[in-house]
C-alpha cells in the first residue's frame, strides 16, 4: 500500500508549470521550434499511450530529435507532462476570456462550444494523461489541482455572470462544465463514426444555455 503523502508534500504551493533547461546559446527560434515539437508530439504519443505508457523514446522518435536534445530542455517525462499542462491551462482561460462574447445568443454560445471542442483536439490527450500521472505523483496533482480549480472557478463565474448572477461556489459550476466538455470529448473520439460533432455542440450550448438560467438557490 503506498504511504500517505508528507504534510511537506500536502501544504506545497502551486508548483512551476516546468523546469526547461536553458542551452548555451538562449532559447532561440530554433531551440524554441524544438521544445515545440517535443511539446506537440508528447500530446500525440500520450493519445495513444496514455501517461504510464509514454516513453522519452517514444517522444523523441515523434518529435523527431534525440534522446540527447529532449534532455536538453526537459529533465524528465514529468516536466514535459507540466509544459503540456501549462499550454494548455493558457489556451483554456483565454477561451474563458472569450465567453462573454459568445454567450449573449444561442449561436454565439454554439460557437463558443465549437472552439472549446476544436481546443481538446490538440489539448484533450493532456486532459486524459493527467488523472493518471496524479495518482503516481503527489506534485502533479497539486500542481494539476490547484491549476485546473482556478480555471474551473472562472468558468463558473463566466457562464453565470453571462445571465447577471452570481453563485457562492462558482467553481462547482465550472468543474460540471469542464467535465461535461472532457468526457463528450473522449466518446466522440472514441466513436467518431456514430457521433454527430455538430448535433454534440448543439446539445452543449443547450446544457450551458439552461445551467446559466437555473433559479437561484
Amino acid at each position: 500500500m503506498p504511504s500517505a503523502p508528507s504534510p511537506t508534500s500536502r501544504n506545497k504551493s502551486f508548483l512551476a508549470p516546468a523546469v526547461i533547461r536553458q542551452p548555451a546559446d538562449g532559447h532561440g527560434p530554433r531551440a524554441q521550434r524544438t521544445i515545440a515539437r517535443i511539446i506537440d508530439a508528447t500530446r500525440e504519443v500520450f493519445m495513444t499511450r496514455g501517461y504510464a505508457g509514454t516513453t522519452i523514446d517514444e517522444i523523441a522518435r515523434v518529435a523527431d530529435v534525440s534522446r540527447a536534445s529532449f534532455y536538453t530542455y526537459f529533465p524528465s517525462k514529468r516536466e514535459v507532462l507540466l509544459a503540456v499542462g501549462a499550454t494548455a491551462a493558457a489556451e483554456a482561460q483565454a477561451l474563458i476570456d472569450s465567453f462573454a462574447e459568445h454567450a449573449g445568443s444561442r449561436a454565439g454560445l454554439r460557437e463558443w462550444c465549437r472552439q472549446f471542442m476544436e481546443q481538446l483536439d490538440v489539448n484533450g490527450p493532456f486532459a486524459m494523461a493527467w488523472p493518471v500521472a496524479a495518482m503516481e505523483d503527489e506534485d502533479i496533482r497539486l500542481a494539476g489541482m490547484k491549476r485546473h480549480t482556478v480555471l474551473c472557478r472562472n468558468l463558473g463565474k463566466a457562464v453565470m455572470a453571462s445571465t447577471g448572477k452570481t453563485v457562492d461556489d462558482p467553481a462547482t459550476i465550472g468543474l460540471i462544465v469542464h467535465s461535461m466538455f472532457e468526457r463528450v470529448w473522449r466518446y466522440g473520439e472514441l466513436y467518431r463514426e456514430a457521433v454527430d460533432r455538430d448535433a454534440v455542440i448543439k446539445q452543449l450550448a443547450n446544457a450551458i444555455w439552461g445551467l446559466a438560467r437555473q433559479p437561484a438557490n
